[in-house]
């Protein structure tokens, strides 16, 4: 037996009540994390607002990773734009009228580096592509940072950055299970945002379709019809008349007029299914001439080969278009653009509604 052999036999028990005690204080932080998910869990389940969810996840993680300071970022997905979620007396210091003074690169790259969504940096204090934070970082002691991002699927990137001293650090292994809770549960309420846009979207526009509904295309043209009261603005309204005689509309059909439609104006214009057999667009505009350009370019779109064997294209579209402020509600609008359609008796082609006359051209408006 060699010479160390009783130093060894001491060491064996120390060793193992060291182990013991590290297992004890894993055990404490794992019934820790998994204590509250059910109540972290309710506010989700019953609908609670992003920003509510955000600052219970916020509590619950820093609760969880009890050693540590967190710092919870949002940047935008091309990693220019960066705020703090929220401040106090430790990160205020990174602030200068409310905006952060500089990013380090370190970080830059990592949220610029979505397929690897953790990362862990040691002796930051005098890690160069942290050297922005250096000061901050020997105020108050931080030596290492673990860091996990999370994208909200659209145009934002969630980062926390969990920052520790050097005599409080926990094993890397359970500081992944903390960054891991945390990037389940912002997945999770960013799951059940999208699964609330897709529920208010089917409520307000056809499913089939993709156009509003009548009512929200009502609501949110009446809000068209305030704005440009107050910034002194045209708007116009046309009414399309489907031709065709067939007992019942081809949906997938209409799905491709849907589409050519929507491709001829802009994103914040309205489109909606008004009846069974009248589509609708209000559109903003800065002349009058402006939606007899829509117009001719649609009916020009249908021209498209595409639709050779689209029989509800085939059969004729009648547009006709009023002019706001000419026409103040969307009632009066209304009438005076489907009267116009119904003006060209089942003929293909566009009519202007202006001042209670019918024109071909908007340059008849004003010809003696």
């Amino acid at each position: 037996m060699s010479l160390d052999s009783p130093l060894s036999l001491h060491e064996e028990p120390q060793a193992l009540r060291s182990r013991v005690a590290d297992l004890e204080k894993e055990l404490d932080f794992i019934k820790r994390m998994y204590s509250d998910v059910t109540q972290a869990l309710q506010p989700l389940a019953k609908g609670a607002s992003l920003s509510v969810l955000m600052s219970d996840f916020k509590n619950k993680v820093q609760s969880q990773l009890k050693h540590t300071y967190c710092l919870f970022l949002i940047c935008d997905k091309d990693c220019l734009d960066w705020r703090l979620q929220s401040t106090d007396y430790i990160s205020e210091s990174l602030l200068d009228n409310n905006q952060l003074l500089a990013v380090p690169p370190a970080l830059v790259t990592f949220a610029a580096s979505p397929s690897c969504p953790k990362r862990h940096d040691t002796n930051i204090q005098v890690s160069k592509d942290w050297g922005i934070w250096k000061t901050f970082f020997e105020t108050h002691s931080f030596s290492d940072v673990s860091m996990v991002s999370v994208s909200d699927g659209q145009d934002a990137i969630y980062l926390m950055l969990a920052l520790q001293r050097q005599d409080t650090l926990l094993g890397e292994s359970l500081m992944d299970m903390g960054l891991d809770s945390y990037a389940s549960l912002m997945k999770a309420a960013f799951e059940r945002e999208k699964a609330d846009y897709m529920l208010l979207e089917d409520s307000h526009r056809d499913p089939q379709t993709g156009l509003l509904r009548r009512y929200s295309f009502e609501n949110s043209f009446g809000m068209v019809l305030k704005d440009s009261r107050r910034h002194f603005q045209r708007v116009a309204l046309l009414s399309l008349k489907l031709l065709s005689s067939s007992p019942k509309i081809d949906v997938s059909e209409l799905k491709a007029l849907a589409d050519i439609m929507q491709s001829t104006v802009r994103d914040n214009d309205l489109i909606a299914h008004y009846e069974e057999r009248e589509l609708v667009m209000g559109i903003r505009i800065q002349n009058l001439e402006d939606a007899e350009v829509v117009a001719d370019k649609l009916l020009k779109s249908l021209q498209s080969a595409s639709f050779d064997k689209n029989r509800l294209v085939q059969s004729g579209i009648a547009i006709g278009v009023a002019f706001y402020p000419e026409h103040s509600t969307l009632g009066d609008l209304h009438k005076a653009a489907l009267s116009a359609a119904e003006s060209l008796q089942g003929i293909q082609g566009y009519s202007l509604e202006f001042h209670g006359g019918l024109y071909g051209s908007s340059s008849e408006f004003y010809s003696l």
